[in-house]
């Protein structure tokens, strides 16, 4: 009996602070926990009637447990959520997205160099962010270098450099690595984009603007002209300001909504009274797990990858605050403080994101009962066995066999699964000393499927796959799956005769092809998941060449 298990292991199990395991007979783990008493959380899974019915599940599973001895509970605490991100146990709360938020950081030394960065804050220098969005921080560092010339260049290149690059030419950097600027010039440019990172453009404007009126008063017009176009661009890169009261310089506003078993958690950042845009996060949970547990498991796996600010405002009580914010002031080394208002502005300020987070996880919703349907739609189509979960769709792109690449992008029931997301450098021959480019598209595709499908384990297999391309891509890939024992449905999904949006084939083994409705609404979601991996491939192999050109 499961909870036999249990009963035969607690004599083995101390009293002291850990973590524990349960795992199966295959060696996986199934959940990880914490406890501050090791022997007496592991004894209160004997309570059947307490558990909620996925944990009764997952004991029915489970075929031993093993534990790990800390000297606190903070300590354990930690332990808990690193072994969760590093194992990613089925039946605990996961933060399924856990990539950092890029920020700017401008470094440390005499000539400073202004670049983006991810990650925990282990670099010297001033970090500006986090920013939801990568694109908002290119287009910050851009302006910001436009107006400053901070150079962005490495400091080993920086080091070795002995006449300006091209970033001087096109005065994007004022050149500190040859002398064009003194030091105290580049720290008034330093200063200056300090004060636009942190919400002070207007002062920065007004100097420039009178400065610019000094200039036209002198007849020098060009350069008023320079300063005229350097006001309209910090106006741009003024963030809006979200909130207005004293004591919300850094924080971070947490909160959920639910709707029917499904739970968005939603995370706003302020910076410097500014904020740098939200990011809702979704998960589906089951009628007797508890909200607060999954905003409570949230925050412990979030800030793992994230520095938190010194204060987290959040919706709702959690069990063991005190525990929580030791644990934050655990990763950040300062004072973290967990804030539930009941009134007041961060109250409103709370109620405001709450609505968003709502509205959020209702749109979701909707869109998943769309999607669903036309998931039950593609699975009569093709002929599946099931409905599928997961979908994988490969394309790729080159310049004259240069620069190739493969792209593969993943889909589901929930849309694009931006973390399944995979590309692969076309590999060159190398034949009797000279470089051998692969000789079409179908070879290219045979060893982008090759190098994916070779080394996947059965469990990882995709549901159903799709590949742009005709008849000849279809014989490829069929070639390859047959020699790697690949089962998984496929479908070759090709442009008519004139190339034109709704006119596109489907291609299948041992079937006659076929075309849809054109304005099908399969139609257009096959469309959608093609043009998706078009797009990934194109925005790599532009990427690859670009990086190439720059290299030579």
């Amino acid at each position: 009996m499961p909870f036999d298990i249990i009963k035969s292991q607690l004599p083995n199990i101390p009293k002291s602070s850990g973590v524990y395991k349960f795992i199966d007979s295959k060696e996986t783990v199934l959940y990880v926990g914490k406890a501050k008493n090791l022997f007496k959380r592991v004894s209160s899974y004997m309570n059947k009637n307490s558990l909620s019915n996925r944990i009764i599940r997952m004991i029915t599973l489970a075929h031993k447990v093993e534990y790990i001895i800390t000297k606190s509970e903070v300590e354990a605490l930690l332990l808990e959520h690193n072994l969760i991100k590093k194992l990613s146990p089925n039946f605990n709360i996961l933060l399924k997205d856990d990539k950092t938020f890029p920020q700017i950081l401008i470094s440390n030394h005499r000539f400073p160099q202004i670049s983006k960065y991810r990650g925990l804050k282990n670099n010297k220098g001033q970090y500006f962010g986090p920013y939801v969005y990568a694109g908002d921080v290119n287009r910050t560092i851009e302006i910001i270098r436009k107006n400053f010339q901070l150079r962005s260049c490495s400091d080993q290149e920086f080091k070795i450099r002995t006449k300006p690059c091209l970033e001087y030419q096109i005065k994007k950097c004022s050149a500190p690595c040859v002398g064009y600027i003194s030091a105290s010039d580049y720290a008034e440019n330093v200063k200056n984009s300090v004060d636009v990172l942190t919400g002070k453009s207007q002062q920065v404007q007004e100097i420039f603007r009178q400065q610019m009126l000094d200039l036209s008063k002198k007849m020098e017009y060009e350069k008023a002209l320079i300063l005229r176009d350097k006001i309209k661009s910090l106006d741009s890169i003024q963030t809006k300001q979200n909130i207005n009261f004293d004591h919300a310089k850094n924080i971070d506003v947490i909160v959920a909504s639910e709707i029917n078993s499904k739970v968005c958690i939603y995370i706003s950042f302020y910076r410097l009274g500014q904020n740098y845009g939200a990011r809702p996060y979704f998960y589906e949970i089951e009628n007797d797990t508890n909200v607060a547990e999954v905003l409570s498991g949230f925050i412990g796996q979030f800030y793992l990858s994230e520095n938190p600010p010194a204060q987290l405002i959040i919706d709702r009580e959690v069990a063991d605050k005190e525990l929580l914010e030791q644990y934050l002031c655990a990763i950040i080394k300062k004072k973290i403080e967990i804030i539930i208002p009941k009134q007041g502005d961060k109250f409103n300020l709370v109620k405001d994101n709450q609505k968003i987070a709502w509205q959020i996880l209702d749109q979701k919703i909707s869109h998943n009962l769309s999607t669903k349907k036309l998931l039950l739609e593609l699975k009569k189509l093709f002929d599946l066995a099931k409905v599928p979960q997961r979908i994988e769709v490969y394309d790729n792109s080159h310049t004259s066999f240069d620069n190739a690449v493969g792209a593969m992008i993943t889909a589901g029931a929930d849309g694009f699964i931006k973390s399944g997301y995979r590309k692969f450098n076309i590999k060159n021959e190398i034949a009797d000393g000279h470089t051998k480019f692969p000789a079409d598209d179908t070879q290219m595709l045979k060893q982008v499927l090759f190098r994916r499908f070779s080394k996947l384990q059965k469990k990882d297999l995709p549901d159903f796959i799709i590949i742009d391309g005709g008849k000849g891509q279809l014989s490829s890939a069929s070639e390859i799956f047959e020699n790697l024992g690949i089962k998984t449905p496929f479908v070759c999904m090709s442009k008519g005769k004139n190339r034109n949006a709704g006119e596109e084939f489907f291609h299948q083994v041992g079937k006659e092809s076929f075309t849809l409705e054109k304005n099908s609404p399969i139609m257009h979601y096959l469309q959608r998941l093609r043009d998706e991996a078009h797009r990934f491939a194109i925005m790599t192999h532009r990427k690859k060449r670009d990086k190439d050109f720059l290299k030579n």
